[in-house]
């Protein structure tokens, strides 16, 4: 009898025999990183412009920022400033990436973020999975989604461009044996890249060149990431030329506009265009000749345009009893069918969709009234006393970091040792958030063992396998955050004391709520605030407004309906106990 082995798409080489050793290498390059500047304050840089290009800056590695303090001075500006030069229009860009972020955990950095404000996603995944030596089925899977994903979210115009990995050994940290392996395992995932990007029509590729260091600058410098923006401007402005006419990719067959080429495509048409050159020319691929013929259109269609354009801005002649003037000519209408020599006339069979509509993109905004001071302390590491509170944790259990965390939206907020740790990461990634979910004490002896967290990407990068949080709580009584400890190595939960775990998170509770601003500085109410007015309206006998705000309590709270509690019992006992904690993390 036969057996049938599977044999992986790709096949496994030697060196990645290495892979344990290479990760436990990124570990020590991260930790020897701690006191790199990057940037810290809000990832974006927004022209001063009502109607600017937008872009979508999507990363690790090279967007992180290394080695420069503000995101104006780090690739996110850059590319904005050198697109801009090349349109002659304003450029915004957002980012959404950190050092801690790859291709597996991408899709919960993005999370819900609106994704049809952008013309052009730019992608720039791969520089720790190469130097981890990811799987390549897995980056092939990660990036496979990844791409999916972004092309079904986007606006029908926008593009999205793929960047490859840059040279490992380019970077000081991985300029060793460490990174030549790298180098190997980055050529493969580029590789693989390519191709996923050659299977998605508005999506192309290119890979990023080594970065131009200063001397004394090993970590990175403005005009490395200078550089690396006109190399991305250069790739970015076309796409968003094509978005601003409001050109689909879904219409490529049936409307006479030309699509963005593609890289390969790209190739066939120069080879097409140096035969014909020849007394004896290669044969032409029909896709070639057809974009060819697309394009020959769309020149004609320009410069018809162009004419109409400038007739209708020079000035009438006045009419006189003598003369009448005359009608304006008006482009002739394209041909319904484009035709090349050798193929086929392709017949438009609908209309493009208009563009994408030019909205302002959105300012980052807070559920709880002290988290936008807390983010604010932690662009320069955290408040003093949140220092000290660290500091002092570290020492008393023995760990690798103790921290604040904020959890708020979709996202958990660090609120000290910024150095080390991101700004925020997404909320499904943390052990905080199911710490603040039960609101109480949760330690975790070994996350690889944890079902709950043994498949989660971010522990690839981290390492993080020991943790131990006790929520914080805001001046309403609703758990906002967490005082939580992590470990590289594992620990036994008995090598904790709860007790002095509880007064350290008792000591940063007071330090958080002293972040809260006054009620004045809010137009809504908080829903401390509308749970008292619902019982205030009930004991008054106002019953339809208190069992109109009671619903609403108990909607934002994902409570039972206010029909299961009769509003009369209120009313009849008004002496009862002050309701339990309302919040979107109440136990039921």
């Amino acid at each position: 009898m036969t057996r049938t082995v599977d044999t992986p798409a790709h096949p496994t080489r030697s060196y990645e025999r290495l892979r344990p050793a290479m990760r436990l290498f990124y570990l020590w390059t991260l930790s020897r990183s701690r006191h790199v500047p990057s940037p810290r304050g809000r990832p974006t840089y927004r022209a001063d412009s009502p109607d600017p290009d937008t872009v979508l800056l999507i990363g690790t590695g090279p967007t992180h920022g290394f080695g420069v303090t503000s995101h104006e001075q780090a690739l996110t500006g850059q590319i904005a400033k050198e697109t801009s030069k090349n349109t002659g229009r304003a450029c915004s860009v957002d980012y959404i990436g950190d050092e801690m972020m790859n291709a597996g955990s991408a899709r919960s950095w993005i999370g819900d973020h609106d994704l049809s404000l952008y013309d052009t996603i730019v992608v720039m995944l791969g520089l720790n999975d190469a130097v981890m030596l990811t799987p390549l089925d897995g980056w092939q899977r990660d990036v496979t989604s990844l791409v999916t994903d972004l092309t079904r979210r986007v606006h029908p115009t926008a593009r999205i461009v793929l960047v490859g990995v840059q040279p490992v050994r380019s970077v000081t940290r991985f300029d060793n044996p460490f990174g030549s392996v790298a180098d190997r395992h980055a050529a493969r995932m580029n590789d693989i890249t390519e191709r996923v990007a050659s299977q998605h029509p508005s999506t192309s590729y290119f890979r990023l060149p080594p970065g131009e260091l200063q001397p004394g600058r090993p970590h990175g410098c403005e005009t490395m990431y200078r550089h690396w923006g006109a190399v991305v401007a250069d790739r970015v402005a076309p796409t968003l030329d094509v978005v601003r006419r409001g050109e689909s990719v879904e219409h490529i067959q049936r409307t006479s506009v030309a699509p963005l080429v593609p890289e390969r495509v790209a190739a066939q048409l120069e080879v097409a265009r140096l035969a014909a050159s020849v007394a004896a020319p290669a044969p032409v691929d029909p896709v070639v000749a057809r974009l060819e013929a697309a394009r020959a259109a769309v020149a004609r269609l320009e410069a018809e345009q162009a004419v109409a354009a400038r007739s209708t801005a020079a000035p009438a002649p006045l009419p006189t009893p003598a003369t009448t003037p005359a009608p304006m000519r008006t482009p002739a209408p394209m041909s319904a069918s484009v035709t090349a020599p050798g193929t086929a006339s392709v017949p438009p069979t609908g209309t493009a969709p208009p563009g994408r509509p030019r909205r302002a993109l959105p300012e980052p905004t807070f559920e709880w009234s002290g988290a936008e001071t807390l983010v604010e302390l932690a662009s320069t590491g955290g408040s003093d006393t949140l220092q000290d509170l660290a500091r002092r944790a570290e020492k008393e259990f023995g760990v690798d970091v103790a921290v604040v965390s904020l959890l708020d939206g979709k996202k958990l907020y660090y609120a000290v040792n910024t150095e080390l740790l991101p700004v925020s990461i997404p909320r499904e990634l943390t052990f905080c958030d199911v710490t603040v979910a039960a609101d109480a004490p949760v330690i975790v002896e070994d996350a690889r063992k944890d079902d709950r967290f043994k498949d989660n990407p971010y522990l690839d990068l981290n390492h993080g396998y020991f943790y131990a949080g006790h929520p914080i709580h805001s001046s309403t009584g609703e758990a906002i955050g967490t005082f939580c400890l992590h470990n590289t190595r594992p620990r036994k939960a008995k090598s904790v004391s709860s007790e002095k775990l509880a007064e350290f998170a008792r000591l940063a509770e007071i330090e958080l709520q002293s972040y809260e601003t006054a009620d004045g500085d809010h137009d809504l109410p908080t829903m401390y605030e509308t749970r008292e007015a619902a019982v205030a309206a009930a004991v008054s006998g106002r019953a339809p407004q208190a069992a109109a705000l009671a619903q609403g309590v108990a909607d934002a709270a994902g409570a039972v309906p206010v029909g299961a509690v009769p509003v009369a019992a209120a009313v009849a006992a008004p002496t009862a106990p002050a309701p339990t904690r309302v919040g979107r993390h109440a136990a039921p």
